[in-house]
């Protein structure tokens, strides 16, 4: 055996080992930063869903409100017919 018979093949298993391990840092850097994407994409969701319940929780509260609005409209309009009745039925004066 000669010394190219074995320093072909051994720069061969050099070669391909160095191949190798620039495919794994390689892979290992993509790795790292889909983790890194993942992780920012995973904290906005968990922001949007904070955002979404603060927003039902305000949308119920509103909802709430209307009704209040429209139970005192319906009782303002109620006074305004009684008081209409009693300023007829007492002939007073009482437009404004």
């Amino acid at each position: 055996m000669d010394i190219k018979d074995l320093a072909v093949p051994g720069l061969t298993v050099v070669f391909v080992a160095g191949i190798c391990f620039a495919s794994l840092e390689s892979a290992a850097s993509d790795v790292e930063e889909i983790d890194q994407r993942v992780e920012a994409l995973e904290s906005k969701a968990g922001k949007q869903e904070v955002v979404d319940v603060k927003i039902q929780g305000i949308e119920i509260r509103l909802e709430k409100m209307e009704d209040i609005v429209q139970k005192m409209l319906e009782n303002q309009q109620h006074q305004a017919i009684n008081i209409a009745k009693i300023c007829q039925a007492t002939n007073a004066e009482c437009s404004p």
